[in-house]
């Protein structure tokens, strides 16, 4: 199990390197760059003397393979770099942005566990009639529905009209409530069609029929063997989706002016901010690969044949 661990946890820093790299090239490739673009919006006549300057301060005027040497070299040593927006070190903006939207994440993840599972359970259970049908509509309709669309039904209703909850801002555990809650909604549709789907799917299997004709209750079947085997393709398909909401949360993030990342990034895209952008792009790709890690062993530790091919190899 550690080998398969940390065989995997090896193949994640190719990957991290390369992601780094394509995006650093994409950043410094793009047809504007934050000095040019700074003076531009202020809309007065600069000589290219002071733009020269300028970029050569910020080592800009270095070529792309340059400049990404010496930022590979800070980051190995700690060095992040300082924000040309904010003039602040981007490793204190990333800690301290980059838990909220981390809490946000999995707060919507935990309103699809607490939500999806049941709902998923007894789709499958009751397919075929009402209850089936009104959750299979549920589904269909959550997951066409845009959450920023959401978000603003719930920030006019409960924020606007009953005045329940606060209606922007990440002061407290109410602010998170309304955020959490639209991209929540969206998961959960996503994720009970696929819980149904894995669970009807184990129903119709020969070892459910063996374990009822030994006495097996249908509720210790579903607890003991259907649910954690229908599982395993949720937890696959749940790794990808954290890290989509780790990056997707950008325009909740920006609607309910909750204090994460994404808005972060927003800024740093219009204003062309290097350091920010290629930070925001490392640390997400070092969180989606981690965490998809845990979910590849989460289902090692649950689906003994994938720990039984591992020891043959």
């Amino acid at each position: 199990m550690m080998r398969y661990f940390f065989r995997r946890l090896a193949f994640l820093l190719p990957v991290v390197f390369v992601v780094s790299v394509l995006s650093f090239a994409l950043l410094h490739l793009a047809p504007s760059d934050p000095v040019t673009l700074k003076y531009s919006r202020r809309g007065g006549m600069v000589s290219p003397e002071v733009i020269a300057a300028e970029k050569a301060a910020l080592g800009l005027d270095k070529g792309v393979a340059e400049q990404y040497s010496e930022w590979l070299q800070k980051v190995l040593a700690g060095d992040w770099g300082f924000s040309y927006n904010s003039r602040q070190p981007v490793a204190d903006i990333m800690s301290r942005r980059l838990p909220n939207t981390v809490m946000l994440t999995f707060s919507a993840v935990l309103i699809m566990l607490v939500v999806a599972y049941p709902l998923g359970i007894a789709a499958a259970v009751y397919r075929g009639r009402a209850a089936d049908y009104l959750i299979r509509l549920f589904s269909f309709w959550g997951t066409a529905m845009p959450t920023f669309w959401l978000g603003l039904i719930l920030m006019y209703i409960f924020g606007v009209k009953l005045r329940f909850l606060p209606v922007m801002g990440s002061g407290d555990f109410r602010h998170l409530i309304m955020p959490a809650v639209s991209l929540g909604v969206w998961l959960t549709a996503l994720y009970c069609r696929r819980i149904r789907s894995g669970i009807v799917a184990e129903m119709n299997k020969d070892y459910v029929v063996s374990l009822r004709a030994r006495g097996f209750s249908d509720l210790r079947i579903m607890l003991r063997h259907i649910l954690p085997n229908a599982s395993i393709g949720v937890l696959v398909m749940l790794g990808l989706s954290i890290g989509d909401l780790l990056g997707g949360s950008m325009v909740v993030e920006v609607i309910f002016g909750w204090q994460g990342i994404g808005g972060v990034a927003l800024d740093a895209v219009s204003n062309r901010d290097y350091p920010v952008l290629q930070a925001y792009v490392v640390w997400m790709a070092i969180i989606y690969s981690l965490v998809n890690l845990a979910a590849d062993f989460l289902v090692c530790l649950i689906n003994p044949r994938v720990r039984l091919a591992e020891k043959a190899s």
